[in-house]
């Protein structure tokens, strides 16, 4: 099992992996795939690109980021994702 930063919540891994299968996705999307609500996961596309997991494209679609794929292949310490900031 993925070790996940102290930021991160379980309905990342989903988003994450979602990406990963589907390419460039909006928000509402993932959301309605994942069954969570579109908002929450809105918020958390956000919070995951603000952390280099995911890239937002200008029209609000997201991608994954190289991080990302490290994250999900378990070939990146979570402490890589910490930081200072507060969500």
């Amino acid at each position: 099992m993925r070790e996940r930063a102290g930021w991160m919540v379980p309905t990342d891994d989903a988003i994450l992996e979602y990406v990963r299968d589907a390419g460039e996705v909006p928000p509402a999307v993932i959301g309605r795939n994942i069954d969570s609500h579109p908002n929450y996961t809105g918020q958390r596309c956000r919070t995951l690109a603000e952390h280099g997991l995911l890239v937002r494209a200008s029209d609000g679609y997201y991608s994954l980021a190289g991080l990302g794929q490290r994250y999900l292949e378990e070939d990146l310490d979570p402490g890589e994702l910490e930081d200072d900031s507060t969500d």
